[in-house]
């Protein structure tokens, strides 16, 4: 999906670039993932196709950002804290222009950012609160972020736990968004047997938790408690049941990012229902194929 300009726009990278590790192409992904929270996956994608691209190479450039906003005269844009804290940017509601408080005739590019980017007031800050925990987290880019972290870990797993804390430091950049990202560097599987951060990370550890996989939850009787920690380890703990070199020699026996993102598609009725592979569109016809258990677990078929 990322390398795809149909279906991401000018947020597309090269697959070697990714593949490779180079910092910038990553950046892209991050700030491309980042799009990804409460909305459906359609409406996020039609926004992104829908960005000018000198406006997509600007929000998706680390280097861009922090730039324009070390030469800002506003105080909110010095620091991640000051931006989170102080920055009131929202959106005029009969304009849907870009307007803050703080420095209510300053033109900044967060103003513009919150106008293209056309999701919450609050948005256009997310982009630079990303470069701004990136490279206040030990680099000057995700390359040296990551090899910065390696060198202080204690192990694979410590370097999974510290690579999400990172990354979690910017605004709206929550622990799903945060494993969103690094599972798609880091997960061979994701990334058909290569992955530039797989190495000294343990990349099992990224799941994501959102929506669609607690209402799977919900159906099941999870009994909680429901904290991010809680949920990554029962699906962690599925996913061990799972053999999934069952169904294709290719994959690794054990990946619960991939047990899990089969209980979010499954689960996701709006991205189900705009996609014309799948069985509900078929109609009720095709329902005996499933277990009775499947049909009552299946959000199409209530």
């Amino acid at each position: 999906m990322y390398c795809d300009r149909a279906r991401v726009g000018s947020f597309a990278v090269r697959r070697d670039s990714v593949l490779a590790g180079q910092p910038a192409a990553l950046f892209r992904v991050l700030i491309t993932t980042a799009m990804f929270q409460r909305q459906r996956d359609a409406q996020v994608l039609r926004i992104l196709r829908g960005v000018p691209s000198s406006d997509a190479r600007r929000i998706c450039s680390q280097r861009s950002l922090l730039r324009l906003a070390r030469l800002s005269p506003c105080e909110c844009m010095r620091t991640s804290d000051a931006l989170k804290t102080h920055c009131d940017l929202s959106k005029d509601p009969s304009t849907k222009l870009g307007v803050c408080t703080q420095n209510r005739d300053l033109e900044c590019h967060l103003k513009r950012d919150t106008e293209v980017l056309r999701r919450y007031g609050y948005f256009g800050k997310v982009p630079t609160s990303i470069a701004f925990a990136v490279s206040e987290s030990g680099g000057r880019d995700l390359r040296e972020l990551r090899e910065h972290v390696l060198r202080q870990a204690t192990s694979p797993r410590d370097a999974a736990v510290r690579l999400e804390a990172a990354l979690c430091r910017a605004f709206r950049v929550e622990k799903k968004i945060a494993n969103m990202f690094l599972s798609v560097v880091s997960n061979p599987d994701l990334c058909g047997g290569e992955a530039p951060w797989s190495d000294g990370v343990d990349w099992s550890w990224f799941v994501v938790v959102d929506s669609n996989v607690d209402l799977f939850l919900k159906e099941i009787g999870f009994s909680g408690p429901w904290t991010y920690e809680t949920r990554r380890r029962f699906v962690r703990s599925l996913g061990r049941k799972v053999d999934l070199s069952a169904f294709d020699n290719d994959l690794r026996p054990f990946n619960p990012r991939l047990v899990q993102q089969a209980l979010y598609s499954f689960m996701s009725k709006s991205n189900r229902t705009l996609s014309q592979r799948d069985c509900s569109n078929e109609g009720a016809a095709v329902c005996g194929a499933c277990s009775r258990l499947l049909r009552s677990l299946c959000p199409c078929c209530k």
